[in-house]
C-alpha cells in the first residue's frame, strides 16, 4: 500500500504540474474531455465523421500513417533542438546573480526589507529607505493605494491622491504591510503570459498565495512563527517562475538562431521543421523537477536575510529524496521544510479538486502522503486561501 500511495502521488503531481501550464492538457491527461472536445462531439461535424464510408476511413488510416512518420521526424527535430537549448539554460540557472538581478529584477534591499518588516523596530521611514531602491515595488504600492475602494476625500469633498511612497505606506500601516509587501514581491516574480502556457500565470499565482496562506495557518501548530510560514510559502515558487521565464525567452532566441543556421547550410527541410516547433510542457516540467528547488534556495541565500531565517527550509527541500512525508521524517529534515511540504501538498490537492482532476478516494491518500491530518484540514478550511487580510478598510480580503 505504501508503494501504491507513493505511485499515486507521483501521478497526481505530474497532473498538477501539467495543470499549472495548461488546464486542458491536464484534463486530457486525466482521461477526461475538455469543454471544446465535448462541444465538437455534439456538433454536426462530429456526426458526419461517424458516417464516413469505409473507403474514406481507409484513406484516413493511410494519412495517419504518413502523419506518424511526420510526427517521428518532428520529435527528432525537437529532441535535437533541446539538446542544444538545455545546457545553455542550465548555465543560466547556475548564474544566480543573473537570475537575481536580471530575471527577477531583485535588489538586496528586498532582503533588508523582509528583515525589518517583522521586527518591533519596524517603521515607515525604515521601510521607505529599502523600497526606494526597488522601483517596481514602489510603483506597485502606489498603484495599490490608488484603487477606487481606498479613495478618501478632504473636507471639501475633493479626492485625496496619495503621491509619495511615504504617504502610501503610512496609509496602509505597518501591520497590513507585513502581509502586503511579501505578496507584492511574490507577485512580481510571476512569469509573463504566453500562448504556449495559457494557464501558468493564473494557476502559479493561485498556488503561490495559497501555499503562503496555508503555511501561515499551519505554522503555529508546528511551533513555527507564522510570518516564517507565510514567507517560505510565498517564495517557494520562484524557481518555477525563473525556469518558465528563461525557457520561453531562450526558446525563441535559440530557435531563431537554429533556423538561420539551417538556411545558411541550405537545408530548407530542417529550417521548415524548426519553424514549426513550439515550446514543450514536457521539458518545462522536467526542468522544474531538476532545478526549481535549487534555484529557490540560491535566490533566498542571495537575499541575505538575517532575521527572516527561513533559508534552511529551502536548503533542506533540495535534499528531499522521495515525495512522501514519511521520507522527510526519516531524513530528519527541518520543520520549515516539512511545513512547506504540507502546505504545497494541500494546495495542490485543493486546486486539482476544484478542477475535478482528483476523486475523493485519491484525495485522502494524496493528503496522507503529504502529511496532512484531519486537524490540519480543520484549520485550513477556515481560511481564505487566495486573499490576504488587511486592516485598511472594512472591505473583503484582498485578492491580489
Amino acid at each position: 500500500m505504501k508503494k501504491s500511495v507513493s505511485q499515486l502521488a507521483a501521478i497526481y503531481n505530474d497532473r498538477f504540474e501539467q495543470m499549472l501550464l495548461s488546464l486542458d492538457e491536464a484534463i486530457i491527461l486525466s482521461g477526461q474531455k475538455t469543454e471544446a472536445m465535448k462541444m465538437f462531439e455534439d456538433s454536426e461535424q462530429a456526426e458526419s465523421r461517424r458516417k464516413l464510408l469505409m473507403v474514406e476511413e481507409l484513406a484516413n488510416k493511410q494519412r495517419e500513417v504518413a502523419a506518424t512518420a511526420e510526427n517521428n521526424f518532428m520529435h527528432q527535430i525537437e529532441s535535437d533542438f533541446h539538446r542544444t537549448l538545455i545546457p545553455d539554460l542550465e548555465n543560466r540557472f547556475n548564474d544566480i546573480e543573473d537570475v537575481f538581478f536580471n530575471v527577477l529584477d531583485f535588489d538586496h534591499s528586498i532582503g533588508k526589507l523582509l528583515d525589518i518588516l517583522y521586527t518591533e523596530a519596524c517603521s515607515i521611514s525604515r521601510l521607505v529607505a529599502c523600497i526606494e531602491n526597488v522601483e517596481w515595488l514602489k510603483k506597485s504600492i502606489i498603484k495599490f493605494v490608488r484603487q477606487p475602494k481606498y479613495r478618501r476625500v478632504d473636507s471639501q469633498g475633493h479626492p485625496i491622491i496619495l503621491r509619495t511612497l511615504q504617504s502610501a505606506l503610512s496609509f496602509i500601516g505597518v501591520e497590513s504591510l507585513r502581509s502586503l509587501l511579501p505578496v507584492l514581491i511574490a507577485k512580481n516574480c510571476m512569469p509573463p503570459h504566453s500562448e504556449f502556457t495559457p494557464d501558468l500565470q493564473k494557476h502559479l499565482w493561485l498556488y503561490t498565495i495559497g501555499t503562503g496562506n496555508i503555511a501561515k495557518a499551519l505554522a503555529e501548530k508546528r511551533k513555527i512563527k507564522s510570518h516564517f510560514g507565510f514567507n517560505i510559502g510565498l517564495l517557494s515558487t520562484i524557481g518555477r517562475s525563473v525556469i518558465a521565464s528563461l525557457y520561453l525567452r531562450s526558446f525563441d532566441d535559440k530557435l531563431r538562431e537554429r533556423i538561420i543556421d539551417a538556411r545558411k547550410r541550405n537545408n530548407p527541410n530542417q529550417a521548415k521543421a524548426l519553424s514549426g516547433l513550439k515550446p514543450s510542457h514536457k521539458y518545462i516540467m522536467t526542468l522544474w523537477r531538476k532545478h526549481a528547488d535549487n534555484i529557490n534556495a540560491a535566490v533566498f541565500a542571495e537575499l541575505n536575510c538575517r532575521w527572516l531565517q527561513i533559508g534552511i527550509g529551502f536548503e533542506d527541500y533540495t535534499a528531499i529524496r522521495s515525495i512522501s512525508y514519511k521520507s522527510l521524517e526519516e531524513q530528519n529534515l527541518h520543520p520549515l521544510t516539512k511545513l512547506l511540504f504540507n502546505a504545497q501538498g494541500y494546495m495542490q490537492f485543493k486546486m486539482m479538486q476544484t478542477q475535478k482532476l482528483m476523486n475523493k478516494e485519491a484525495s485522502m491518500l494524496y493528503l496522507r502522503n503529504f502529511g496532512i491530518k484531519s486537524d490540519d484540514v480543520a484549520i485550513v478550511t477556515k481560511i481564505n486561501l487566495t486573499g490576504i487580510e488587511l486592516k485598511i478598510s472594512e472591505d473583503a480580503p484582498e485578492e491580489i
